[in-house]
């Protein structure tokens, strides 16, 4: 179709066929950090949401029309909880700097560490030390081969069953049907979830008026346990405004035959 150039408003690539564009020598380009924080900081406002059981209380309201306190709301503050990250790029640091603020004792597992930690958190050696140690797990890595369905049964397991998973990574990380069995059987106390495996073209299309079909994305919103949101952790005014700026200007250098510093090999 005489396309030379294809400029990504976002980060990954696990949608696009990398062979077929160097056969074709079509030169991509990505924004690999448009807004850290606005994803770092979704991951936080959602591990509140579970960890002070702002669900229950919802559905106290929503289901049973009833407003009042209960014992069954008591939650658990961040400084009273260890926090775990996967993943320690862009995203991942910033939400330890914001997890770290609000007190929490904070590790973190990466295969590629960073140099320094800053005093901030703890590497662990392996994952499952985190698996083990963490009231909250927080995922911020890239999908790849090594990690598809990388949280399944025998990660769950591992899990406190009072533990918490956030996810603003993205969806093949977790298997859904485990973390359903997990979450209906109290392997694990509830989860956040901003991705989730199969991703129709219609959950980032906001002209889209189709209602929801997906019987795991029904099940899930149903949980009190749980916070459901569609791939939306990213979406803020200032993330948008890198995303277009960001990748316009990789375009605009592409054209005039210069080589962005953002070109995906």
């Amino acid at each position: 179709m005489g396309i030379k150039y294809l400029s990504l408003r976002n980060v990954g690539v696990d949608n696009i066929d990398l062979a077929a564009a160097k056969e074709n020598d079509v030169q991509i380009t990505n924004v690999p950090a448009y807004s850290p924080q606005s994803i770092a900081e979704f991951a936080v406002m959602m591990a509140l949401y579970l960890s002070r059981k702002v669900g229950y209380m919802q559905k106290q309201l929503d289901q049973n029309h009833q407003f009042h306190f209960s014992p069954y709301f008591m939650g658990r503050l961040m400084s009273e909880q260890t926090v775990g990250i996967i993943g320690t790029g862009r995203i991942g640091q910033e939400a330890i700097k914001l997890f770290k603020g609000l007190g929490s004792n904070v590790i973190a597992y990466d295969k590629y560490p960073q140099k320094t930690t800053n005093g901030q958190f703890v590497y662990v050696n392996d994952i499952e030390e985190l698996l083990t140690q963490s009231d909250i797990i927080s995922i911020h890595m890239p999908a790849t081969e090594d990690n598809y369905h990388q949280f399944n049964h025998e990660v769950f397991e591992k899990m406190k069953d009072t533990a918490l998973l956030i996810n603003t990574a993205r969806g093949s990380i977790v298997k859904t049907d485990d973390l359903l069995f997990a979450l209906q059987s109290g392997e694990i106390a509830g989860a956040g979830i901003d991705t989730i495996e199969n991703e129709s073209a219609d959950l980032q299309d906001s002209r889209s008026t189709k209602q929801v079909t997906d019987p795991d994305v029904i099940k899930l919103s149903m949980m009190p346990n749980v916070l459901i949101t569609p791939h939306s952790a990213f979406h803020t005014s200032e993330a948008v405004r890198n995303m277009i700026d960001i990748s316009l200007s990789n375009l605009v250098s592409l054209n005039n035959g210069d080589k962005p510093k953002d070109l995906v090999d």
